[in-house]
């Protein structure tokens, strides 16, 4: 039992499916990994464009943009100094002293200061001191004390500007493989190189990146055709060059710098990141502040983890001021005019939104095709400061909804009524797990797989097992109308292929039907003889013998067919079904495989017109046999043997009507044959045997069917006297159905048929 069920078509067709996509989530197919993305933005898109999309949103985030009206602002001299493109230091210092002096929480620029500028003009201070441009920016830096400066590409910023800002942090982006942004690297480890060699580097033209580190030694080489300088190392892996000018450093530190969102969050919330609690084995990072405060990071199998964009540039949620308003505020200040405090205990970022190769940071986003990838530091500072991070299902759980949704998917396609059923209740199953991977997003956050449970377990199970099934019932259409199309008209078979609700085996009542050809025996004798006759007067040989007697076995068997297909087409014509042929018998029946209410008068109408029909053929017949007689006497006077006459043959016809067992009996491999059984089966075979020549005979449940059903031809029927039948304890009553206009009526008519077919039933 169990086995079979193994076997049964659902799980064979939805285990593989299941497998197969079970086996592409886990080794994240790249191809199918991308229709998810896709699913994922649309998510994004969704929840922000729902009222009230954000759970909690930070109220405290702010962006200063650079604009091209920021950049033309700067160079037209209106803040009292006029530079070009490229700003130096002082620009972006005199932003955030205003910034200080409004109270900002913290200040994160989204702009890589990799070098000292020398070469820009130096700032006269209000106490006419002359100071570096680049001075100027990192007092103001030590100042303001709150300060989160941009490291990129294993760029960190100088060392003036990194050893008094609070902290310097990751601005590189790593798109997904379709270029979209989703996800941030929580930190990147960057090699900080000692400022000495750094200025070693800078003054030989060496490129510290193809240092190489040996035994004792490192090597330093140069850009180009720039020489390489070595240096020994102790035992502590520092250099220690007594001859140049005492040289004894430590060549480099690891830095690692944190995402400058997580770097605003942690300035916000007091999140002690030196002490971060990086869980590789549990895919997380969990982050502890003051009071007891934690967050915990999710992370991808990769290190990642999935951006929360929730806010975007002109988000009202969002604080936001251009940088030139910032300058011009740093002026009304000094002017002793009131400001406005935009940045009271904000925190602020500096980032460009302005146009060309140079300034532009643009990219996709979840949320658009061309966004401002600075957004991604607010939106990763939100999801910390809130605590909501976005959240994928563990694999356990997206294994299981495969492959619930592919077995779900197969059970429906296979046991539905109907194909297009089936199609309706799979899609509505897609849609509305779509719609609840939706609202788990909008509303927890939680990322629900799509593509591979619906796109391919769902979807893929259920076209498979569709198309099985439309394999398999079309097979079937073909063996049921290899088993019916010679047994009843084409209408019945079209009726029983597009009928749902039929069984091939079934109890019911049906109305059987038995029509013999009499002179069949002796058709074959006389035959016989005549062959006989023939080969012993004309002295055929062996050979010529064996085809004569093939000829005239041909002659008999065409005759019989002659009229079992004369009685078959009128079986046919009723809606009958043909169950088989016995010898020279046909047995037929009514009322299966399609249920037939008037199975009774077609039944025995159907038999009625047979006789009319084999009539109408022996009249033929007779008038072959005339005209060859006529033939035969010119034969004979002209030396040549005469033809024979064409042989006429009668019918005797049994009907019963009665409850039997209607089914298929055989197998697929072997002969399958549609027919019934029961003791009503029985009786009308044994009436066709006492119904003699040219008679139709019919039972007491036919009769009493046909009373209902046609009143007229039951006053015709004639009751004869019950009739003693093997196999039946008490003499059944039987009734005679005329079918001849010529056939006499009346008292006489009843006599001799009771006479004939008392001598019938012993022939």
């Amino acid at each position: 039992m169990r086995l079979s069920v193994l076997k049964s078509p659902p799980i064979l067709i939805a285990t593989p499916v299941i497998l197969l996509v079970c086996i592409l989530e886990i080794t994240h197919a790249v191809f199918l990994q991308r229709l998810e993305w896709m699913t994922y933005d649309a998510r994004v898109r969704l929840a922000k464009a729902v009222p009230g999309h954000n759970i909690q949103c930070a109220t405290n985030l702010g962006f200063i943009a650079i604009s091209d009206s920021t950049i033309a602002a700067v160079d037209s001299g209106r803040f009292g100094y006029k530079v070009g493109l490229y700003w130096p230091r002082q620009v972006y210092a005199r932003a955030l002293d205003e910034l200080t002096r409004q109270g900002a929480r913290a200040a994160a620029y989204d702009v890589i200061f990799a070098e000292e500028r020398p070469d820009h003009r130096p700032v006269l201070l209000p106490n006419e001191e002359m100071v570096s441009s680049d001075d100027y920016f990192a007092t103001k830096i030590a100042d303001a004390g709150n300060v989160i400066l941009a490291a990129e590409k294993h760029v960190l910023p100088a060392h003036l500007f990194m050893k008094d800002a609070w902290l310097v942090a990751n601005i590189g982006t790593e798109k997904d493989a379709d270029g979209v942004l989703r996800r941030e690297r929580p930190f990147v480890d960057y090699t900080n190189w000692h400022p000495k060699l750094v200025r070693l580097a800078e003054t030989n033209g060496l490129d510290l990146e193809k240092t190489k580190f040996e035994p004792g030694k490192v090597s330093f080489f140069g850009n180009g055709n720039g020489k390489g300088i070595f240096f020994h190392l102790d035992k502590d892996g520092f250099i220690d060059e007594p001859a140049q000018n005492h040289l004894y450093l430590q060549p480099y530190t690891i830095y690692r710098a944190w995402g400058m969102g997580i770097a605003m969050a942690a300035r916000e919330l007091g999140l002690d990141l030196d002490s971060a609690d990086i869980q590789t084995n549990r895919h997380q990072i969990v982050l502890h502040g003051t009071n007891g405060l934690t967050r915990v990071i999710p992370l991808n199998s990769d290190g990642s983890f999935f951006i929360d964009w929730s806010l975007d540039i002109g988000d009202p949620q969002l604080a936001q001021q251009a940088f030139e308003e910032v300058l011009q505020s740093q002026v009304d200040r000094a002017a002793g005019s009131n400001v406005v405090n935009v940045w009271s205990n904000r925190l602020a970022v500096f980032g460009s939104i302005a146009t060309g190769n140079d300034l532009s940071d643009v990219g996709a986003t979840p949320l658009s095709e061309n966004a401002f990838l600075v957004s991604k530091h607010w939106n990763v500072a939100n999801s910390i400061i809130t605590g909501h991070f976005i959240r994928l299902t563990p694999l356990p759980i997206s294994l299981l909804l495969i492959a619930v949704i592919g077995a779900l998917s197969a059970w429906v396609t296979w046991f539905s009524t109907k194909p297009l059923v089936s199609t309706l209740i799979v899609v509505g199953v897609a849609i509305v797990y779509i719609g609840a991977a939706a609202i788990a997003y909008i509303q927890w956050r939680l990322w629900l797989p799509i593509v591979l449970p619906i796109g391919c377990s769902g979807m893929v199970t259920h076209m498979m097992t569709m198309t099985y099934r439309v394999r398999m019932e079309q097979h079937e259409r073909k063996r049921v109308k290899a088993v019916f199309q010679r047994l009843v008209s084409p209408d019945i078979v079209n009726e029983l292929l597009d009928s749902k609700g039929i069984s091939l085996s079934a109890r019911r009542e049906l109305t059987i039907y038995f029509a013999d050809v009499r002179g069949f025996t002796e058709l074959s004798d006389v035959t016989q003889q005549r062959a006989e006759a023939y080969v012993s007067e004309h002295k055929l040989d062996a050979e010529a013998a064996e085809s004569f007697y093939d000829d005239q076995a041909r002659f008999v068997l065409n005759t019989v067919s002659l009229y079992l297909s004369t009685i078959t087409n009128a079986i046919k014509s009723h809606k009958g079904t043909l169950d088989k042929y016995i010898g020279d018998c046909v047995m037929a029946f009514w009322g299966a495989p399609v249920p037939n209410p008037t199975h009774a008068i077609d039944a025995v109408r159907a038999a009625i017109d047979a006789q009319r029909a084999l009539a109408a053929l022996n009249r033929q017949r007779e008038a072959t046999n005339a005209r060859r007689a006529e033939e035969n006497a010119a034969r004979v006077r002209m030396g040549l043997p005469p033809v024979h006459p064409l042989p006429i043959l009668s019918m005797g016809s049994g009907i019963n009507t009665g409850v039997v067992i209607a089914g298929l009996m055989g197998s697929d491999n072997h002969i399958a044959n549609y027919t019934v059984f029961g003791r009503e089966v029985n009786l009308a075979s044994r009436l066709e045997g006492v119904s003699g020549h040219g008679r139709i005979i019919i039972g007491e449940g036919t009769f009493a069917a046909i009373q209902n059903q046609d009143a007229g031809l039951a006053l015709s029927c004639i009751e004869l006297s019950p009739q003693p039948v093997k196999g039946f304890r008490a003499p059944v009553r039987i009734y005679e159905v005329p079918w001849d206009t010529g056939t006499s009526t009346g008292a006489t008519a009843f006599i001799e048929k009771t006479m004939f077919i008392t001598k019938a039933g012993k022939r």
